[in-house]
């Protein structure tokens, strides 16, 4: 399971106009119901809220990775999105995110929704991977860059 068999650039935001937790997930649904088959963007968005009501997906180091289940959409789908600013996700170590990682699987499915996760996590341990995604300037460097190093061609 590779995460570039999920993101295209179409799937990647670098800017982002959110200035808060639920502006931001809100911001990335929109792009996923631009990019996948999704059946309903509301059921998606009450979806994430909820699991962040269960806890925060801000991990640490300026990423996070909210991610919830839905029937709303088909099969695992996700989005990226970049804020150079950093935007307040309650974090584990309670600084900004600038990396979103937003996933959302069908309820029926685990197994790629799990592994997309630990492959996020492993990759996101990369201080230098996360400072370029960070610094990308196209949708498609971000691709890129994950692309590499996902396929070991480049260290983290």
């Amino acid at each position: 399971m590779k995460l570039t068999d999920y993101i295209t650039p179409q799937h990647v935001k670098i800017g982002l106009e959110g200035v808060g937790k639920g502006d931001v997930i809100e911001e990335l649904v929109g792009i996923l119901v631009d990019t996948s088959d999704v059946t309903d963007a509301d059921a998606i968005y009450d979806a994430v809220m909820k699991r962040e009501g269960e806890g925060s997906t801000g991990l640490e180091k300026g990423v996070a990775i909210p991610h919830a289940k839905s029937d709303a959409v088909k099969r695992l789908s996700i989005v990226v999105g970049v804020s150079r600013e950093g935007i307040d996700f309650d974090s584990q170590d309670g600084k900004p995110a600038h990396l979103f990682f937003l996933m959302v699987a069908p309820t029926s499915e685990s197994g790629p929704h799990v592994q997309a996760i630990a492959k996020i996590v492993k990759l996101i341990k990369f201080d230098k991977f996360r400072e370029r995604l960070i610094k990308a300037k196209k949708p498609q460097d971000v691709v890129d860059l994950i692309f590499r190093v996902e396929n070991g061609e480049e260290e983290g």
